[in-house]
Formats: structure tokens, C-alpha cells, sequence
């Protein structure tokens, strides 16, 4: 199962509306923004059709997964949306993450607790948009755009530290910016450390660096420090590392275009979790039968750390590579 979604449930009263286009998606909200209602309306319509008094329009079949019997529902369902609501405690387990790994369905998540067990995108989190309408819904993207950063050096100038999730390429690429413009990189050691690294030194301005493809869970901490400490905290959450490098342009393919500009119409989730996962992969690939450009996670070639290369990655990182 590929591509983008529209999904939209209606009934006399209400209707509802979301677009997917990632395999994993997260609906947040507090008590009383229709979460529950969208299920009960989805289930009414599986139970009995038209004849429930809602209509559910989509590409794909629209599934409701609970009970205790979960895994074995779920081995029957394919090729479908499948949506889960937040009193069904399974969401939460390693048992869950493990099930749903390689199918070929998109989960529609309803909770209010951050699913760290699942890589889910900082973009797939939607909440509630608030509207004039009493009875259309629409789900939005909860947290603003953090794919760019403005004025890259005055911004790397301006702080004492970058801050990364891991140390492997992407850290060697961050620290050589951090030393042209005489600031620090660190790594956090993993994506779940980003925030006590925040907490831990408030005062202290930084850029922070993680892949926005799998940082879901973790966003809704850092995002709130963020907001409470907008002059010390810049967020910059690229797909990936390596979906920054494939953006920069510093490989030919044929079909990289199309694939950055829809990348859900090439994903597929029965192989890959993340969208991370994918471009990781996809540049591997290309990169593997050349030499100086072939890429690994754990050591960046030295090809990488040119002066033109670095430029397309600091005018990407702008939005200037279009």
C-alpha cells in the first residue's frame, strides 16, 4: 500500500476529515474534539453500511481494530486503513509495534500519550483545527514546519551548540558547520535524550537536529520547551539526514525528483517502518557503486565535507535548493 489518503466520514450531523500519507499516523486531543465520535461512526458504518446513516469516502477500506483478539483481527485485515482509539491499551506494547511491522495497512492512532515504541513522523501527528463549522472536523498537522531553518549562518553565529541525535554521518556533517562559524556540535545519544539535553542547560542557545521522520513521540517535549524558551531553542527536522543529502542534489537519478516531491507514492511500508529507513536505503543504493560518494550511516566520506557540497546542503537546509 502506497500513496496519499483522503479520508472523509460523514453523517447528519458531522463529518470528518483527514489526509494520510504515511503508514503511521497519530490523532491528538483532548476529551470533547470528536476523536471517539469518528470511531463509533466508522464502526457503525462496518457494522452496517448505509444503512448506519454514515457514508465513509476513501480509496481504501476503513477498518476499526480493538478487543482483546486484536492480533488475530488484525492478521485478517490488508491493503487498509486501519484505525485504532486510545482505550485500547495493545496500542502501547512492543507486541503491537512488532505486529504491524510489515503490513501493508496505515494505522490511524487515537491517543494522548507519545507511542515511543513506533517511528512515527513529527508530520503525522494531527490534531483538531479549530473552524467556524459546528460540524465538520478537519485534522491538521500539530506542529509547524521545521524541514528549513532561515539564514543558516547568522543562526549557527547566534548559537553556542548544535545538538544531534546520534554520532554517526550526520554529527560529522553538523560539527563541520559548527566549526566554519565557531560553535560546538553533541550528540544526545539517542533521539529520547534531545530534550533532557534542553532541560538540563535551559540558558544555553541551540539548534537542534533529529530526523523528523521517526521524532513523533518525542516532539511534543521538545516543541513545548521550545515554546517556552523561543530565543535559546532552534528545531530543525529534516525527513533525515540522508533525505537532506539526496534534497542537496549531490547524486543524479532519473527518478529522485518525483521521488522527494512524492515520496509516499514510493514507500512501501511492508518494507519500511520510516520513511528514514527509506531514504537511508535509497541513498545507499545510489551511492554504492561509486566509491568516493559511497555512502555509509557510521562514517561520512570525505567527499561530502567539500566546500560546493557543503553549500547545496547549508542552501537546502534554507529551502534554497528548489
Amino acid at each position: 500500500m502506497k500513496g496519499t489518503y483522503t479520508v472523509q466520514v460523514r453523517s447528519k450531523k458531522l463529518q470528518f476529515s483527514l489526509e494520510l500519507e504515511r503508514n503511521l499516523t497519530v490523532i491528538r486531543g483532548d476529551s470533547g474534539t470528536g476523536k471517539t465520535t469518528l470511531i463509533g461512526m466508522l464502526q457503525d458504518y462496518e457494522a452496517l453500511g448505509p444503512q448506519s446513516g454514515v457514508s465513509v469516502s476513501c480509496a481504501k477500506p476503513c477498518r476499526v481494530l480493538e478487543g482483546p483478539d486484536w492480533e488475530t483481527r488484525l492478521a485478517g485485515i490488508r491493503d487498509s486503513i486501519v484505525f485504532i482509539d486510545e482505550g485500547n491499551a495493545f496500542m502501547h506494547s512492543q507486541k503491537f509495534a512488532h505486529a504491524i511491522r510489515k503490513t501493508d495497512n496505515y494505522y490511524v492512532l487515537i491517543t494522548r500519550e507519545n507511542l515511543y515504541q513506533l517511528p512515527y513522523s513529527v508530520e503525522s501527528v494531527l490534531t483538531l483545527k479549530n473552524t467556524t463549522s459546528r460540524k465538520k472536523r478537519t485534522y491538521n498537522k500539530a506542529y509547524p514546519y521545521y524541514k528549513t531553518v532561515r539564514s543558516i549562518p547568522e543562526t549557527l553565529s547566534a548559537s553556542d551548540r548544535i545538538v544531534t541525535e546520534d554520532s554517526n554521518a550526520g554529527f560529522q556533517m553538523f560539527s563541520h558547520l559548527a566549526a566554519l562559524h565557531n560553535t560546538t556540535c553533541v550528540c544526545a545519544l539517542g533521539k529520547s535524550n534531545i530534550y533532557r539535553q534542553l532541560e538540563s542547560t535551559p540558558d544555553v542557545r541551540t539548534i537542534v537536529v533529529a530526523d523528523g521522520a521517526a521524532f513523533g513521540a518525542d516532539m511534543e517535549k521538545v516543541y513545548q520547551f521550545q515554546q517556552r524558551h523561543p530565543q535559546h531553542v532552534t528545531l530543525y527536522l529534516p525527513e533525515s539526514f540522508e533525505w537532506l543529502l539526496l534534497k542537496a542534489g549531490v547524486i543524479f537519478s532519473p527518478e529522485l525528483k518525483d521521488i522527494l516531491a512524492h515520496p509516499s507514492d514510493y514507500i512501501d511500508p511492508t518494507v519500511y517502518f520510516s520513511w528514514e529507513q527509506y531514504f537511508t536505503a535509497l541513498l545507499i543504493l545510489l551511492t554504492g557503486d561509486i566509491p568516493y560518494m559511497k555512502y555509509s550511516k557510521l562514517s561520512l566520506p570525505d567527499f561530502y565535507l567539500q566546500p560546493k557540497i557543503v553549500q547545496r546542503v547549508l542552501d537546502t537546509i534554507e529551502g534554497r535548493s528548489e
